[in-house]
């Protein structure tokens, strides 16, 4: 039970040394000492480097992936619009999926964060499939989906509050919904 507790504090602390100095600026004394674990207990759990990255967003994964399965869209926007509000909460909440986003964007090790999300962003696109004339088009809307997501991530990567990121989000899925509502052209 110890050792658990002591690998799972490892996991935390490397989450953040990666989360703000990346792959390449994070060192194994900088996690042991952010955590109060020794070095050795450090390397009993973890090998190398890429070992605790990996653990870090394997954490990660599990967490969006619990998550997301749980996400039951129910307020004004469409669904798709709620999965980018949910995606952003994890990314300004969780520490771990900050981390594995950003090793997954080095690539700094195999990860399948981002995979994950898109898959089950794509399962929810194939239900808008299924409505005859979806505006915007099943393909568009994860496109913007994706682009969206990213966005937040930059923005909260850079500063922004997740209030400020769930507000902006919010808004741009209103003029999308707005913009299917209004034709566009000459009349």
């Amino acid at each position: 039970m110890r050792a658990e507790r002591t690998r799972q504090a490892l996991i935390a602390a490397a989450a953040v040394e990666f989360d703000r100095h990346g792959y390449a600026g994070t060192s194994l004394s900088a996690v042991h000492r952010a955590c109060g674990a020794t070095m050795g207990a450090l390397t009993f759990h973890f090998r190398a480097k890429a070992d605790l990255a990996t653990a870090v967003c394997r954490e990660a994964e599990a967490l969006t992936g619990e998550t997301l399965a749980r996400l039951v869209p129910a307020g004004p926007l469409p669904p798709v619009a709620e999965f980018t509000l949910e995606v952003a909460r994890l990314l300004e909440q969780e520490v771990t999926v900050r981390a594995a986003a950003r090793l997954t964007r080095e690539r700094a090790v195999p990860s399948h964060w981002y995979t994950l999300w898109r898959a089950a962003l794509r399962d929810l696109v194939a239900a808008a499939r299924e409505v005859a004339g979806a505006h915007p088009a099943p393909d568009e809307l994860e496109l913007l989906a994706v682009y969206l997501t990213a966005g937040a991530e930059a923005a909260l990567r850079s500063g922004s509050t997740g209030a400020e990121v769930q507000a902006q989000l919010k808004c741009l899925w209103t003029l999308v919904h707005l913009s299917n509502e209004c034709p566009v052209g000459p009349h």
